[in-house]
């Protein structure tokens, strides 16, 4: 069998070389950022300081130092973080979900199919196609407090149980200790799913006014603008 000449063998690496490199842009393109800062103050995007502006990757940690806040442009939907809270983005299917670990993190969209908000206790939605405004305070991986100032919100736990928080409202959730004789007994009242009790702890405006006010506050309608007041 004849051997490869040593010029031949450079002409085929060459080649090899040239669609490598043609296809760089390609994978370049694929992993497109998922967000954009809109201010930030005291916070940080992946361990260096955010600035209005960077771009948000898939995975990129986000968190806000105490006192400090940080506002994200989602596509349709806008995502902030308040004082102390940490949360990463992710695209999971057509949506873009954000993960929170601790603290509080507020959303709003007029897209709701294009978001959701993933908490250690279960899954933050839109009930249907209209505008929801939500914030979700993650006091510890078994308690959380979630409020509705406009649409209506879906929290699905890890079995598939659905919680309805209608606008106004403010429900707490924590998930009960295991119980090894719960196959025994009926779940006490309130107790739902996967061991997740939900208190009602507002309804209606003076509860949530404070949280609204400062929601509202880091809510512009446009980069210059806020809505809230106009």
């Amino acid at each position: 069998m004849r051997s490869i000449a040593p010029a031949g063998a450079r002409s085929c690496l060459a080649v090899i070389l040239a669609v490598g490199l043609l296809n760089l842009p390609a994978f370049a393109a694929s992993e497109r950022p998922l967000a954009v800062v809109l201010t930030a103050d005291h916070a940080r995007l992946d361990n260096v300081s955010a600035t209005t502006g960077a771009d948000v990757f898939a995975g990129d940690a986000l968190a806000t130092e105490q006192g400090g806040s940080l506002r994200l442009t989602v596509g349709a939907s806008q995502v902030y973080l308040l004082s102390a809270s940490s949360a990463t983005l992710a695209q999971h299917d057509s949506r873009v979900q954000t993960r929170v670990s601790l603290g509080t993190v507020g959303f709003s969209t007029s897209a709701p199919q294009q978001l959701e908000i993933q908490t250690p206790l279960g899954l933050i939605r839109g009930a249907d196609a209209k505008t929801i405004f939500g914030q979700v305070i993650v006091l510890s991986p078994t308690r959380m407090r979630i409020s509705s100032f406009e649409g209506t919100l879906v929290v699905s736990d890890a079995t598939g149980a659905e919680k309805i928080i209608a606008p106004g409202e403010t429900y707490e959730a924590t998930l009960a200790p295991a119980d090894p004789k719960a196959a025994d007994n009926p779940p006490p009242k309130g107790v739902t799913g996967a061991g997740i009790n939900w208190k009602h702890v507002a309804e209606v405006a003076i509860p949530l006014a404070a949280a609204a006010l400062v929601a509202c506050a880091l809510w512009p309608e446009s980069d210059s603008t806020t809505g809230c007041w106009q």
